[in-house]
């Protein structure tokens, strides 16, 4: 049908931008028909006409002013076309009612496209790109915007997302330096990190683990242990404070009946308690409500080690909610704050040797390098709140996790493998 306009439009203005207006029609009838369940291409009602150029294009199309100045008369004359051929479809708007409607959407749209309330985060982000002079469709200056737009400080990168706008940036955008510093960062990310030995290589590819070896690494784990003596004090209620820990009397029954040392006038203040307690609340085997909390069921029940199967089920789930909060939350939320090389110093640690930080005088920093100490510095803080919270051991300056860790971690690198091939074109 689209071919068939673009040649009926050249007939009626041989100097008409045909190419350019089918492409609009293309975006428009691709978002009729999959964000309004309309996919009849001559099914064209008041309501739905309303609905797509003044919330469906302004939440999910990002383009220029003057093509959404173009976008109205584009679509008159589509209609023009779906009635002069035939295709105009019953339950469509009567013939005498899409001008005047349409008249009075060439404002409406162009409202709705400049209301920020209108537009979703993505749409707000790329738009100020856009007047920015980004060409989004070029994938390179895409990332040197992008990489420019998370560089921002908190209160600048919710003005762009919330509005479309940033007067003042503390920072102004400059493609040719934020290309450069993009591509340093990018190198940098992609460097094995100075201050870990080689990873070991015993041949195996890695997520290709060995046959499970029963309970054995669970129970060496401390997380999973303190978890099922926490849910268990917890049982069916017990009262929760407005912070969402337990009062001061059940901090100091967990900490006695984990064999912790007391004296903790809040949960908060003891890491490795601490660090158990918002594992559970994040991965749902702790539920907060009306000023208690309880012990739930979670994504996988808590067993005992007696029920094996049980067991290796819930830990290797717990395990895996531990990393995961850490890896979704920013760093300022108590997140992962040396990404990606957090996660090489967690597949060294994983290892028989184990990971020493700081590291010994065989690895010295690299010279003229400012940031290989901060790089260190951020690994050591996110190895230190896992040895904290009992995913990872510490003793004597090395770092262990061992094989119900490493399974977790190849299951979390998995899961953003395949996440990144869904987003691809």
């Amino acid at each position: 049908m689209l071919s068939e306009y673009g040649a009926w439009r050249l007939r009626t203005d041989e100097d008409a931008p045909a190419l350019e207006e089918v492409r609009t029609l293309e975006t428009l009838l691709r978002l009729k028909a999959e964000r309004l369940g309309s996919p009849e291409v001559g099914l064209w009602t008041a309501a739905l006409t309303r609905e797509l150029l003044t919330e469906v294009v302004p939440r999910t199309v990002v383009q220029p002013r003057e093509q959404l100045m173009d976008m109205v008369p584009v679509l008159r004359r589509l209609i023009d076309f779906l009635v002069e051929t035939g295709r105009w479809a019953p339950g469509s708007m009567r013939g005498a009612e899409a001008p005047a409607l349409l008249h009075d959407l060439e404002f409406a749209a162009l409202e709705a496209a400049d209301d920020p309330t209108r537009r979703s985060f993505s749409t707000n982000v790329l738009g100020h790109g856009l007047s920015l002079g980004v060409d989004l469709e070029d994938e390179e200056a895409l990332a040197d915007y992008l990489h420019w737009f998370h560089s921002l400080p908190d209160a600048e990168r919710l003005a762009v997302s919330g509005t479309g706008r940033l007067a003042q940036p503390s920072t102004p955008f400059d493609p040719l330096l934020e290309r450069a510093l993009r591509r340093r960062d990018e190198a940098e990310e992609r460097d094995w990190p100075w201050f870990l030995p080689a990873l070991e290589d015993d041949g195996e590819p890695l997520g290709e683990l060995a046959e499970q070896e029963g309970v054995g690494p669970y129970l060496d784990c401390p997380l999973v242990r303190r978890a099922v003596g926490v849910l268990e004090v917890v049982g069916e209620g017990r009262r929760a404070t407005a912070t969402g820990a337990p009062g001061r009397e059940t901090t100091a029954e967990l900490l006695e009946h984990l064999g912790l040392d007391g004296g903790a006038r809040s949960l908060w203040d003891r890491p490795e308690l601490a660090g158990v307690w918002t594992t559970l609340l994040d991965g749902g085997w702790l539920e907060l409500a009306d000023g208690r909390v309880r012990a739930a069921v979670g994504p996988v029940p808590a067993a005992a080690p007696e029920n094996a199967e049980g067991f290796v089920e819930f830990g290797h789930a717990l395990i895996t909610a531990a990393l995961l909060g850490r890896q979704t939350r920013g760093a300022e939320d108590g997140g992962f704050r040396g990404m990606p090389d957090t996660i090489a110093a967690l597949l060294v640690a994983c290892g028989d040797e184990g990971l020493r930080l700081p590291p010994g005088p065989e690895l010295p920093p690299p010279e003229h390098e400012p940031r290989a100490l901060a790089r260190m510095l951020h690994v050591m803080h996110d190895v230190g709140d896992l040895a904290d919270c009992g995913v990872l051991t510490h003793e004597e300056g090395v770092f262990r996790g061992g094989s119900a860790v490493m399974l977790a971690l190849v299951g979390l690198l998995r899961r953003d493998g395949e996440a990144d091939r869904s987003d691809r074109p």
